[in-house]
């Protein structure tokens, strides 16, 4: 049984309707809020790039099961997809992973989400540079109110105080360039391949590099590093599980197709849905300067999405 059509090879304007995608996407940018817990709270049991190669090991398994489960066979690929593909699995799983983890380790909590909170960005003007797509002002300003919403919810927190830019800032700048140019390589690869196919040769190839990478380092070889206990090894499981594999074939399937700048715009979610994890896990209050944001973000994100009537 080959992978099911989903509208890849045909770009953003494929006609069915868009409303499973924004489903999709909505879930991942809440389960990657919640993953910045999960990864603040695994970072004192493993080393950064152990942490990631086990991480990205279990994602591969669990997206090989889903396409067995399935019952969809992974198609090959050629050399020029291959290529883009294997450029997406070093930015997007390799780098960025190492890039993002180590990052919110060295660095405050505001001043990574408010970093992240530069991919909606970089997404959109990639998007309107590379593959054409429109960037009108109506979107321009809907993105900037979306980010203004996302700085005002990560500023207005109690402890929220921009700190002198560290080595931990410029890591998470990293992993939000390396982001970006995982989702230009993934945009490239996605007019031919099925997003399931993407997921599935990225993340091997991404867990090879990083088992690679971590294997080379004297932390693999500690004892402690398979016998954190077992809340650690649970929290790994959900993490590379709901957000890794589900999450990021979520983001692929998105990006195949409605294109990455309307996809990368969800990320004006992410220091909210960040900030949410907090209060329920951390018992942080929730200020009317952050309810505030919300609205910014939800109108910011309509504006970018909505499209016009003669278009529908």
């Amino acid at each position: 049984m080959n992978l099911p059509d989903t509208g890849a090879g045909r770009g953003p304007a494929a006609g069915r309707s868009d409303v499973w995608v924004y489903a999709a996407l909505s879930y991942t940018i809440i389960i990657w809020g919640i993953n910045i817990v999960m990864l603040k709270w695994l970072t004192p049991y493993f080393d950064v790039v152990v942490l990631s190669a086990i991480r990205m090991s279990i994602a591969f398994v669990c997206i090989a099961a889903i396409a067995r489960g399935l019952g969809a066979r992974v198609p090959r690929l050629n050399r020029g997809q291959l290529g883009w593909v294997a450029l997406g699995a070093v930015f997007l799983v390799y780098l960025n992973q190492i890039c993002l983890t180590q990052g919110l380790v060295w660095t405050s909590a505001t001043n990574g989400s408010l970093i992240l909170g530069l991919n909606p960005l970089l997404g959109v003007v990639a998007g309107a540079l590379l593959f054409g797509e429109a960037l009108g002002l109506r979107r321009v300003a809907g993105l900037a109110l979306g980010i203004a919403g996302a700085a005002m919810v990560v500023l207005s927190r109690g402890d929220a105080a921009l700190q002198t830019a560290g080595l931990g800032d410029l890591m998470v700048v990293g992993a939000v360039l390396t982001y970006t140019a995982g989702s230009i390589c993934i945009r490239r690869a996605a007019n031919t391949v099925h997003p399931l196919a993407i997921g599935y040769y990225m993340h091997l190839l991404g867990a090879l590099m990083l088992t690679t990478h971590a294997l080379a380092m004297s932390p693999w070889r500690e004892e402690t590093v398979f016998f954190p206990g077992i809340w650690p090894w649970t929290v790994i499981l959900i993490s590379a599980l709901c957000s890794t594999a589900l999450g990021n074939l979520s983001w692929s399937y998105g990006i195949s197709r409605i294109g990455i700048g309307r996809t990368s715009v969800f990320g004006n979610w992410l220091p909210v849905t960040g900030l949410l994890a907090a209060v329920l896990f951390l018992g942080e209050r929730v200020y009317p300067a952050q309810l505030a944001g919300l609205f910014c973000v939800l109108s910011g994100t309509y504006l970018v999405l909505r499209r016009s009537r003669a278009k529908q």
